[in-house]
């Protein structure tokens, strides 16, 4: 088998990653608290054929840092973080991270995100608004009050970010400890948006397409060619 056919799956394979990839991006492009996802490759030899081929890796995804906008919503539950840092959260599947702060208060009048995660208090319990609350209200440090007597305090972390794995949209596992430093501040009454632009991403997504069937019609190609030859030398027509 060629290698070139190597060469080329390689890096079909690499842009099928990096396709995926994007296609996400656009299809979260105004999901709260979103980060994107960008996709380098690196050379990887390709011992396997020779010490002479030279591949493209599968590529690996990371999510971009850059913080996304802040849109004003009015909503005193609604929190956007200024800042490194995430909120803590409970799921079924164990703590998790996010920047997506559009709480909510399920039936029992605990604080959760909108897919219903237990928001985390300080001590990693949950932050419970007592029934009947007029108002409630949460301070740039976290601090959940209702009406005037504080009830929680929201857990902020911070995580290197390659101590991080997205699950799912806007959720991430660590893989390490917080580290240290100064807490984000909290913007209650705003949303933090997502960081993909939606026009650089139709275009990345393009490109990206275009390299991909660029790379299967150089397979196709390949795998024309060995066909012929295989009947020029078995003796067919």
């Amino acid at each position: 088998m060629s290698s070139g056919l190597y060469v080329a799956a390689a890096g079909a394979v690499a842009q099928s990653n990096a396709l995926d990839a994007t296609a996400n991006n656009i299809a979260n492009a105004s999901t709260v608290g979103f980060r994107g996802e960008r996709v380098t490759f690196q050379e990887a030899m390709g011992k396997a054929r020779s010490k002479d081929i030279t591949l493209v890796d599968g590529g690996t995804a990371s999510s971009d840092a850059e913080a996304g906008a802040l849109t004003q919503t009015g909503n005193p539950l609604d929190c956007a973080l200024e800042g490194d840092g995430m909120f803590a959260v409970t799921t079924p599947q164990g703590q998790r991270y996010t920047r997506a702060g559009n709480f909510q208060l399920d039936a029992q009048h605990q604080l959760v995100t909108s897919e219903g995660a237990t928001v985390n208090g300080e001590a990693g319990a949950p932050i419970t608004v007592p029934d009947g609350t007029g108002a409630v209200s949460i301070a740039p440090d976290g601090t959940v009050s209702a009406d005037g007597a504080t009830v929680g305090k929201l857990q902020l972390v911070r995580f290197n970010p390659s101590q991080l794995r997205r699950q799912g949209g806007t959720l991430y596992a660590a893989t390490g400890k917080p580290s240290g430093g100064d807490p984000p501040q909290v913007r209650s009454g705003m949303l933090e948006s997502s960081n993909v632009n939606p026009v650089r991403g139709v275009v990345d997504l393009v490109k990206v397409s275009r390299t991909y069937e660029s790379l299967m019609k150089v397979i196709q190609g390949y795998s024309d060619i060995e066909q012929r030859a295989a009947t020029t030398l078995g003796g067919g027509k």
